[in-house]
């Protein structure tokens, strides 16, 4: 249970990068005011209708058909998210060290099993080609392009920058990573030049 709040958590507080509620942060930086009052709106029609949902539907009710889904729905996009970017050979940049394209490669596809990546659009699978090519790319073409993609940097001899981790027990892998490196950074893992 503690997986789900924890996302909602972020969603509020925006640890690291900013609020998706409360909009400050790095995420929000050199958005425009309409923008803003754009996302502003989205969250207070979100708001205004799970309020009246719960008014109208009652707590009992309101917990199984809404937030009970809602929890579920919670910690699938949230391990999905931290297990595609963290690794146990990551790297975390410094904003003087920081490029596009390395950061991109930090990224990891995770196997979930056939018919888990199928299901999802190889969304998980696909990630690191999500971030190298996220406006040219589309979803249904993510399994092509993951391949070519492997194919072409093997041909180069730069198959070691990619990586894919077989993650059939992906519960049991987010609770190993909350349990071991739950807003733990190790030093070494940190590029400074």
């Amino acid at each position: 249970l503690q997986l789900p709040i924890l996302y909602f958590v972020y969603l509020f507080t925006g640890v690291p990068d900013g609020g998706h509620v409360f909009f400050y942060g790095r995420m929000w930086e050199g958005h425009s005011l309409k923008e803003k009052a754009n996302a502003a709106l989205s969250v207070a029609i979100s708001v205004a209708t799970a309020g009246t949902l719960w008014a109208t539907m009652g707590t009992a009710d309101f917990a199984v058909v809404c937030m009970a889904p809602w929890l579920v729905l919670s910690f699938w996009l949230f391990m999905v998210t931290y297990l595609q970017h963290h690794s146990e050979d990551g790297k975390l940049y410094t904003d003087d060290t920081y490029t596009f394209e390395r950061g991109a490669f930090e990224t990891v596809d995770r196997n979930y099993g056939k018919w888990i990546n199928r299901m999802s659009h190889h969304m998980m699978d696909g990630h690191v080609v999500h971030h190298l090519f996220f406006t040219k790319v589309p979803h249904y073409r993510l399994e092509a392009a993951t391949e070519a993609l492997q194919k072409g940097m093997e041909e180069r001899g730069q198959g070691h920058m990619y990586k894919l981790i077989d993650t059939p027990d992906f519960t049991q892998e987010i609770i190993k990573q909350f349990d071991e490196n739950w807003f733990f950074i190790d030093e070494k893992q940190v590029v400074r030049e």
